[in-house]
Formats: C-alpha cells, structure tokens, sequence
C-alpha cells in the first residue's frame, strides 16, 4: 500500500504520495500534444516563410508539453507525506523545498472525503486532519488507500492522545 524512500527520516512507518489518478491528464496532454505538433509540423513546408513556421510550431509544442505534462508530473513526484509514530511530515516542491510538520499531539480527529464516485471506486479521496482548538484544518487532497490511511492516522492519534494524557495526569498522592 505505502511505499518507503530514501528521503525521510529513519523512524518513518510509512511514505504516502497522490494518488495516480494525478498523472492521467499530463499523460494524454503528452501524448496529444507530441501528435499535434508532430501533425502541424510535418503539414509545413520547410521553406514557408523562410523556414521559422516549422520552429515556431516546435517551440510552441514543446511549452505547451512542459506546461501542461511535465509540470503536474514534477508537483506529483515532489509531494510527499510521510508518518512517524508521533507526527506527519507533508514536503511539497520539486525545486523550492516546503516542509511542514503536524504532530500527532496536537490532532483532535482524522476526517475523509471523497469528491466524486470515481476518486470511491479508486479508493482516492481527501484526508482531513482536525487540531485541537481552534486551529485551521489541514486538507491533504487526492490520496490513494484514504479509508486504510483515515484507520492508521486515527490509530495514532489515539497514541498520542493517551500520551497526553498520561502527561497531564495529577500525579498519585503520596502514602499516609
């Protein structure tokens, strides 16, 4: 279900990255893109306009591949979730780096949301986390497994809950 990387810390139980629903569109924007510029380009004569119609419509083809393909490809890989037993670790960025970190302590409740009926047949939906307070939600959208990953979180909120707790604790009076 989660995979493991080279990336994250030692005490990681598991890797979580979106789901690959995400990469559809910039699959069939390369392959669409690739056979339109390929068209377009074959239909021009190499001598039209002094021969910069057929660049022009490869350098168009090509922004339009980076922009539309590699792109999402690059915010997909470069996001990534991982969970220690006592917090989430959510770094998103392929070229800037942001790193946030949720410790588990500070969660009240684990949530899920599934957008459509298709994100519930592939299993994919939103998960999300509910501080204690009155903090903002953090929202982690389009993730794979949601209903196995919303049971594991949960499970370790409980963890630190109790930890919390056992802090917390008047401590035991002493004997008489």
């Amino acid at each position: 279900m989660f995979t493991t990387t080279a990336e994250v810390d030692d005490d990681t139980l598991f890797v979580v990255r979106p789901h690959w629903k995400h990469l559809v569109r910039p699959a069939l924007a390369l392959f669409a893109t690739v056979a339109a510029t390929g068209f377009l380009a074959a239909l021009t004569p190499p001598d039209a306009a002094r021969g910069w119609i057929q660049p022009a419509v490869l350098l168009a083809g090509l922004a339009v591949l980076v922009r539309w393909s590699v792109a999402p490809w690059l915010a997909w890989l470069g996001t990534l979730y991982s969970v220690a037993a006592d917090r989430l670790t959510v770094r998103t960025g392929t070229l800037t780096r942001e790193i946030r970190v949720v410790p588990f302590a500070r969660v009240e409740d684990v949530l899920i949301e599934h957008e459509s009926f298709v994100d519930r047949m592939l299993g994919a939906g939103t998960v999300v986390l509910v501080p204690v307070g009155d903090r903002e939600q953090l929202e982690l959208p389009g993730l794979p497994h949601v209903v196995r990953l919303q049971s594991e979180l949960l499970m370790l909120v409980e963890r630190a809950a109790d930890r919390r707790r056992k802090q917390v604790a008047p401590p035991d009076p002493e004997p008489l």
